[in-house]
């Protein structure tokens, strides 16, 4: 064997090193295929992940505006129903009134009808048509014919549109699934919800599904009524009628969807469904059901992922990286290069990961309210919030994100602490939050806001920050207190109406229990007061009335309570006059003869002098008294002993009279 054979040979050191060369670009191309094949699992997981927490978000904020719709719905029914709780027999005129504030199109979209209906038994039927048809409508009648001893009528709706024009007179008695929510609402006095139904408005060749909330109301029965419905059934009904497809109108939008809604009644089935944007010809990745109970009902919203959304969050990133790594372990096997390599696909995922985030940046600044997120305790400085602050506050997000300024900087200084508190609270019981307060912007402004948030633990169960959203409820809030005040307060005088005086008079009962003083009830009622009507005509009685009010808020204590329980009846509610009924009698005898001195005064209508005097009864109360009612029947029944013995004066419910001199 030569030289040259022996140096060639398969054991020469050559051969050796160059099989260990092979043996290293295998073992490289082996570690980089199964280091691609497991960061390409990472990445799809990771992406799994992030649709699936982006799916979460968009179904839990559409399950919101959807709850906020039905709010807003119950919320207008509400008002309706303290208009006829809060009007001794709301008339047409006051019907259109209340109607033009509601304007139900504009402030409660989506509501095909709201108003009340009568109820009445079958002998005042006629009488009920006939008052309808004198208040100008010509061609009114109770529909269908019904033979039942109780009756109803729909007898106030708006808006006024050839759709609810055919459901004016409509007696819903007649209808199994209006009258059983009829009579669930009579039964709980809550609100109660009929459906799904073919509502009357409905002239659509195809039928559309439709549901009508119910609300008891207790008004008071018209002229022609005065017999009232059997005590199981009250007096009529607040009610307002959709169709499910418009309730979801807010969450359909106007281009593709990144979500499909189907919404079920009851439970899960073909036989359930009330409306749905899927196709069926899609199985979606991501499925979530969450709960809607409203008016006694209960409702599944079914969110899934459609095809524009899954196709918006696919990514090649996973599938990119596994033939890279492949193509990089086969071609090159080169540790170098495959590290170079591995940093350029490194900084394409940093790229592709600051693209994702602005993305969600840019998400995030769509959501109604302001996104945020912020340190757990006073003064809530923030890491991240959205663009939107400036609008609640007038400063722009970066001086929030830089620490030039925080959440308590414009918050009102009586409600940091409070609000503070509740976070407290959530966060020990590691639950969400919802608190309101009041925000004061650059410019001196005051809006309220509704915070909805949640605390982030870290491993040791301490919390690291606060999650959240603020959203500006100025309007709601105003909306709320428009409608509390149709309901406690007289339209025409601003006084406090009859149920505002009850609930006073029930405190102040409490409160002569609790510290044993003495009180009384003084019940006045103008005499001859029809005169003035049929003299000078009704304004000219609107004028007295409200000017009876100033004279008698003028003529009593700043702490008592003057109210108007309708027509010229008024009542004064004085406490705190003594410690024993005597003290507290002389008391309210004195004032009772101021208000005689002040309401002789003459009275200027229209330049006229005009002389009108009171009659008035007082009941005193202590704390052993019985119910608020009983006390304003005696003081009731001492009037009518003064308007007995000769007018203008007053008369004490045990008997005693003095008039005016």
């Amino acid at each position: 064997m030569s030289a040259s054979d022996t140096r060639q040979g398969p054991g020469s050191p050559g051969r050796i090193r160059l099989l260990d060369r092979k043996a290293v670009a295998w073992i490289t191309l082996v570690v980089t295929l199964l280091a691609s094949l497991a960061l390409a699992r990472y990445f799809d997981a990771q992406i799994e992940r992030r649709s699936a927490e982006r799916f979460r978000l968009n179904a839990e904020i559409e399950h919101g505006v959807l709850a906020s719709r039905l709010k807003a719905y119950e919320l207008a029914l509400r008002g309706v129903a303290g208009l006829f709780a809060g009007s001794a027999q709301v008339d047409r005129a006051e019907w259109e009134a209340y109607a033009n504030i509601l304007a139900v199109p504009r402030f409660v979209p989506g509501l095909q009808a709201i108003g009340h209906a009568r109820v009445f038994p079958a002998h005042v039927r006629a009488a009920l048509e006939a008052r309808i048809r004198a208040e100008g409508f010509a061609d009114f009648r109770v529909h269908p014919p019904s033979d039942a001893a109780l009756q109803s009528s729909v007898v106030f709706i708006s808006p006024q549109n050839a759709g609810n024009a055919l459901a004016f007179g409509y007696d819903m008695l007649t209808e199994p699934t209006r009258k059983a929510a009829m009579e669930a609402s009579a039964r709980s006095g809550a609100v109660t919800l009929a459906g799904p139904l073919s509502l009357i408005q409905n002239g659509a060749p195809k039928p559309r599904t439709g549901f009508v909330l119910y609300l008891a109301t207790h008004a008071q029965p018209a002229p022609g009524e005065a017999t009232h419905p059997p005590p199981a059934m009250p007096a009529g009904f607040a009610f307002a009628s959709f169709y499910i497809a418009d309730v979801m109108l807010p969450l359909l939008g106007d281009g593709a969807r990144a979500l499909d809604i189907t919404l079920y009644d009851g439970s899960i089935g073909e036989n359930r469904l009330l409306f749905s944007t899927a196709t069926g010809q899609h199985a979606p990745a991501h499925t979530l059901d969450l709960p809607i109970d409203f008016g006694g009902q209960h409702w599944i919203a079914r969110f899934s992922s459609s095809t524009e959304f899954e196709a918006a969050h696919a990514s090649s990133r996973p599938p990119t990286v596994l033939a890279g790594g492949v193509i990089v372990g086969l071609l090159l096997f080169s540790m170098l290069f495959i590290n170079a390599r591995h940093r350029g696909r490194l900084a394409s995922v940093a790229t592709r990961l600051a693209q994702s985030r602005e993305e969600f940046r840019t998400l995030v600044e769509n959501v109604p309210g302001v996104v945020f997120r912020c340190e757990t305790h006073p003064p809530w400085r923030v890491s991240h919030i959205s663009k939107r602050i400036t609008e609640l506050t007038g400063e722009d997000a970066e001086q929030f994100i830089h620490g030039a300024c925080h959440f308590a900087t414009f918050m009102h200084d009586d409600d940091i602490a409070p609000v503070a508190e509740q976070i407290e609270q959530a966060m020990a019981e590691r639950r969400p939050y919802v608190v309101e307060y009041r925000v004061i912007d650059r410019k001196g402004r005051q809006r309220w806001v509704s915070e909805h948030g949640q605390a982030h633990f870290g491993a040791d169960g301490q919390p690291l920050w606060l999650d959240g959203v603020l959203l500006d409820v100025t309007e709601h809030r105003a909306a709320e207190e428009a409608i509390r005040n149709l309901a406690f307060v007289d339209t025409l005088t601003q006084l406090p109406n009859r149920r505002f005086l009850l609930d006073r008079l029930r405190q102040g009962l409490a409160n002569s229990r609790r510290h044993g003083r003495h009180g009384a009830l003084l019940f006045i009622d103008l005499d001859h007061f029809k005169a003035v009507n049929d003299t000078h005509g009704h304004d000219a009685g609107d004028q007295l009335l409200c000017e009876v009010a100033t004279r008698l808020r003028h003529s009593v204590r700043e702490g008592d309570t003057v109210a108007r329980l309708g027509g010229d009846e008024f009542v004064v509610m004085l406490e705190d006059l003594g410690d024993s009924g005597t003290e507290a009698c002389e008391k309210a005898a004195l004032i009772a003869e101021n208000v005689l001195v002040e309401l002789n005064r003459p009275f200027m209508l229209d330049d006229t002098p005009y002389h009108n005097t009171p009659s008035i009864g007082i009941s005193c109360f202590s704390g052993a008294d019985q119910r608020a009612e009983d006390l304003l029947r005696r003081a009731d029944e001492a009037m009518y002993r003064a308007k007995a013995e000769g007018r203008n004066r007053f008369a004490t419910a045990d008997q005693r009279t003095r008039a005016q001199t």
